[in-house]
């Protein structure tokens, strides 16, 4: 494919509701209008200029001609067989692809009527979450050995807007207004620090979704410079979690590379501040992988460091990726690292592997479509 430039239009979602307002003043119109726009698209996830119907023909015919309300192209989709997850791959404007997922989540209608597998989406259903999972980054320069985001070349950073977009996509595909975010897709989003901090704003702004940080989460895979900056650019109230996935320096410097440059122990010394100083609750994500990380002596060196820090953990078992041959430790060896954690105090959940027939579970996005998944060429459901 021939590669496309990114246009130098000015692309609405990536604007603060300030620079938007500069906008529409710089070009005649009326502050206020800058409101209303930011209400259909936000509020009423409105993907076509057209679709807005408060607004003068002039500024329509404006931001239809010098503007961008969409830069991703919805390329296809893949619902899971349990309906707990909906893939969606996407294509900017210069030509790469990304991947965000859907993770849904239900409770049991008010009339207790059970759809059980019958359960689609669009159909009326229970209340719960619709959970989205948003990539920050086409690929990722992290390169943890078990995550295929970071296998093949990387990319580039997706702007504010690229991000805030994949939230809009889906919300309109699916009909339903999407509920938590969490930032674990492909990337690293304090290595897209920026863009990432933008797009946080405009998620969590009353002109924008008015999301409370409660319901976004951003996993990183622990950049000490960066971490502290992150707590005061989002005032504390983005929900944190940390990549750990083992507490030895040897190990955690062969699953994540980064570790090599900024030590656990330095990792370690400024999540004790966050915690100490800072008073703000951390979860360490650790993807359990048979043979490496998945030991008693790694369970025991978990819970020091979670005791510490009075940190939860979020137990992954490993999804498999088709470059790496790595094994998925058996449920009784599961079991066995949760109950060692929760005999020395610790607070442990066990994700769920939803998603992982169609590659959507946790460390099997990636850009590079010629390896792993089935080609994704039309739109289907499993």
């Amino acid at each position: 494919m021939e590669k496309v430039v990114l246009s130098s239009r000015p692309y609405i979602r990536d604007f603060t509701k300030l620079e938007l307002e500069k906008l529409i003043e710089s070009n005649q119109f009326p502050r206020y209008r800058a409101d209303q726009i930011l209400d259909w698209v936000y509020q009423k996830n409105v993907r076509s200029f057209d679709a807005i119907k408060n607004l003068p023909k002039e500024l329509i015919a404006f931001l239809k001609e010098k503007a961008d309300l969409n830069r991703l192209e919805l390329v296809s989709k893949h619902e899971s067989f349990n309906h707990e997850s909906i893939k969606f791959l996407t294509r900017t404007q210069d030509g790469l692809l990304c991947e965000s997922v859907l993770i849904v989540q239900r409770g049991r209608p008010r009339s207790q009527v059970d759809f059980g597998d019958k359960l689609v989406l669009g159909a009326a259903r229970a209340k719960g979450r619709n959970t989205v999972c948003v990539s920050t980054q086409l690929g990722c320069r992290i390169r943890c050995i078990f995550c295929a985001s970071g296998k093949g070349k990387f990319g580039r950073n997706l702007t504010a807007g690229e991000i805030v977009e994949q939230i809009s996509l889906i919300a309109s595909e699916i009909k339903e207004r999407v509920t938590n975010i969490v930032f674990m897709g492909m990337g690293e989003p304090l290595d897209n620090y920026e863009n990432v901090i933008k797009a946080l704003s405009i998620l969590r702004a009353k002109w924008g979704y008015g999301l409370s940080g409660r319901r976004i989460t951003v996993s990183t895979s622990g950049i000490p410079p960066k971490l502290r900056q992150f707590l005061k650019d989002t005032e504390g109230k983005v929900r944190l979690s940390v990549s750990l996935h083992s507490s030895n320096e040897e190990t955690r410097s062969f699953l994540v590379p980064i570790n090599k440059k900024y030590h656990l122990d330095e990792l370690i010394k400024e999540l004790d501040f966050i915690h100490q100083k800072l008073k703000r609750e951390i979860t360490f994500e650790y993807t359990l992988i048979g043979g490496i990380n998945d030991t008693r002596e790694e369970a025991e060196g978990t819970a020091r460091l979670a005791s510490r820090l009075g940190a939860k953990v979020n137990l992954i078992p490993y999804n498999p990726i088709q470059e790496m041959n790595l094994e998925t430790p058996s449920k009784t060896k599961i079991e066995e690292f949760r109950k060692l954690l929760e005999l020395k105090g610790v607070v442990v959940t066990v994700r769920q592997t939803a998603g992982r027939d169609i590659n959507a579970a946790c460390g099997q996005l990636r850009l590079d479509r010629t390896t792993g998944a089935t080609e994704d060429v039309a739109t289907s459901t499993s």
